[in-house]
């Protein structure tokens, strides 16, 4: 009878023991996956869960600290969960076969009411008024009428620059919402095809590069990742024309100094619904360090 009481008295301290072991382990799992959320901000939403968008970028961002980004709402359940535990490459690719599952292509211009003009219309909508676009590098608003002729109105500027992989406004890059959007004419072409870096100040350039305002500067981190996410584009510390884009090393800086927002989390969802496709960049801004960052040999968890 001792023999067996000390038989299961040893079998219940081992299960204790391994229950102990257990949770550890759990809470160290889960450790991990919140540290990549510990700074991010829960959003305020109306009754239907959209989200509520009461400044304008400008405004948000000095409200803000580097990489207090905004946890995005609305995601369609199990969007991302194929990519959960992946890392390196095998991430990179399954990110990218979401991305590309399903996507439409817009029409640069047509004469439907589905095309990249009604696109940008909804998605830069001016938060505190409905009748006009919030333009992204002037950080200025204007009547969504005025669509641009010559350098007068506003226009729809490529992020990824045209030229930067030679795709015009075709269907497709040219014509993706993740990376296009409403702009003042004239500084569209002041910025014109250079990559971006940190140069002057906001609105400033040299001969390589173009430096947004600091409200910009995370928006477009995130779609010059998307672009190369989606198509197969290189992002590098380098300079010129073909399918890359840079600065790296300043993207990827710009992408905590200007966290998600509340006005690109509304764009997201809106380019969602017109295009069928995610930035996982805005949804997730902690993948920018797993797929071009300093976390690439790590796994993401959803």
């Amino acid at each position: 009878m001792k023999a067996i009481f000390s038989t299961l008295l040893f079998c219940l301290v081992l299960m204790a023991c391994s229950k102990d072991d257990t949770t550890a382990d759990q809470k160290k799992d889960d450790d991990l996956i919140n540290l990549d959320k510990a700074n991010h901000l829960s959003p305020n939403v109306d009754g239907n869960g959209k989200i509520i968008v009461e400044y304008s970028p400008k405004d948000y961002v000095v409200q803000v600290d580097d990489g207090q980004h905004m946890l995005s709402v609305r995601i369609p359940d199990d969007y991302y969960s194929s990519a959960s535990t992946l890392s390196g490459s095998e991430l990179k690719s399954t990110l990218s076969q979401i991305v590309n599952s399903g996507a439409i292509k817009l029409q640069y211009s047509s004469s439907s009411s589905n095309d990249v003009w009604d696109m940008c219309e909804a998605g830069d909508q001016n938060p505190s008024n409905s009748n006009e676009v919030y333009l992204i590098y002037t950080e200025k608003s204007m009547d969504k009428t005025e669509h641009s002729t010559g350098s007068n109105g506003w226009n729809r500027e490529h992020v990824w620059a045209k030229s930067h992989g030679d795709f015009g406004t075709s269907p497709g890059p040219g014509t993706d919402g993740h990376h296009l959007r409403a702009s003042d004419a004239g500084e569209n072409g002041n910025r014109g095809n250079l990559d971006f870096d940190d140069v002057n100040g906001p609105r400033t350039k040299n001969g390589s590069y173009y430096e947004p305002p600091l409200s910009a500067k995370g928006d477009v981190a995130r779609s010059i990742f998307y672009m190369a996410l989606r198509y197969g584009y290189t992002v590098d510390n380098g300079t010129g024309l073909g399918a890359r884009h840079g600065k790296l090393e300043t993207l990827l800086e710009w992408n905590e100094l200007d966290p998600v927002d509340p006005y690109e989390i509304r764009r997201n969802n809106i380019i969602y619904d017109f295009q069928k496709n995610r930035n996982p960049f805005i949804d997730h801004p902690e993948l920018v360090k797993y797929v071009f960052g300093s976390k690439k040999s790590e796994e993401w968890v959803n």
